[in-house]
């Protein structure tokens, strides 16, 4: 699960379902319900001309995640709000240059975006042994926080609350997707597959959006599925295979049929469509791509995030 390697290719491509979008480049536990100490966001935290630092006590820890707010009026116009979870071994500081997202924010004035930070620059997925998970951390009541904070202090649209994360990060946001779908509607994992045993316990009440991007040459979580290596050489969660993670999902979205496929230079999109609430399930498949965030998928995101058509409403 390491952070982004360089980028290899950006290529231009014409997406279909969730993903009407710009640009990818090939490359790189039961847990107790979410509560946290709540109080009105202070103006310290109501950052809009940059990131701010926001600290947050969540279950007797001191937490923190970088949060950038467009400069506006967020009442008159409610925003998508997207959380960004980094890779093991990375920072949320960090993942804000990889993934270029506040400047597109800041260009078409598109989301609010959050960038949390992990316990020792990791997460408990709930299916591994990184050091948050030995920790005994609950990210997912870290993540409930989260959502009811900047929800809160700003205008966000709720049709469009989205979770998306890279690798160990990737792992977290499908968790996400099972055990937040109510405060959620749309999720995308980024190189790192729906485990097998997050996939057994699975039970949404709520169907989510789904936009998965992994690549065919990645060695560290291997697009194929099965086990990998973790943090520190640990054994890493079983996961299933790219096709199959969509594939999960669309019977989890109540999606009839079979996906629909359309190339684009080198990434395959596979929607499947007509299911619960008009959600859609996509997998971008880039092929020869690594174990990176790819090059243009901020916009790409921020493409499938305008281009996003279900009726869901988060539920705070």
């Amino acid at each position: 699960m390491l952070r982004r390697a360089s980028a290899l290719l950006a290529l231009p491509l014409a997406c279909m379902g969730v993903a009407g979008c710009a640009g990818l480049a090939a490359g790189a536990s039961g847990r107790p319900q979410a509560h946290s100490t709540q109080h009105q966001a202070s103006a310290a935290d109501q950052g809009t001309n940059g990131l701010k630092t926001v600290t947050i006590e969540v279950g007797g820890r001191t937490r923190t995640y970088l949060l950038y707010v467009p400069p506006g009026d967020t009442s008159a116009h409610p925003l998508p709000l997207v959380l960004v979870f980094h890779g093991a071994g990375d920072t949320a500081a960090h993942t804000v240059d990889e993934t270029d997202l506040p400047n597109i924010a800041r260009q078409d004035r598109s989301m609010i975006l959050a960038f949390p930070q992990g316990y020792d620059n990791s997460w408990n997925e709930g299916a591994g042994g990184t050091p948050a998970a030995q920790a005994r951390v609950d990210d997912v009541r870290f993540v409930a926080a989260i959502l009811r904070r900047v929800e809160r202090g700003y205008a966000v649209d709720r049709h469009r609350v989205i979770a998306t994360g890279f690798s160990n990060g990737a792992l977290l946001t499908e968790d996400l997707g099972c055990t937040l779908s109510r405060q959620l509607t749309m999720i995308a994992p980024v190189e790192g597959q729906l485990p097998q045993a997050i996939s057994s316990r699975c039970h949404p009440p709520l169907p989510v959006t789904v936009f998965e991007v992994h690549g065919t040459a990645d060695t560290t979580i291997p697009y194929g599925g099965g086990g990998f290596t973790g943090v520190g050489g640990t054994p890493g969660p079983t996961v299933l295979s790219a096709p199959e993670s969509a594939q999960r999902w669309a019977t989890l979205d109540g999606c009839p049929g079979q996906a629909a496929s359309r190339t684009s230079d080198s990434v395959t999109f596979a929607t499947y469509g007509g299911c619960e609430d008009h959600v859609t399930v996509t997998l971008a498949t880039v092929h020869g791509g690594q174990h990176q965030w790819p090059s243009g998928y901020g916009p790409t995101l921020a493409g499938a995030i305008a281009s996003m058509s279900t009726n869901r409403i988060a539920i705070p």
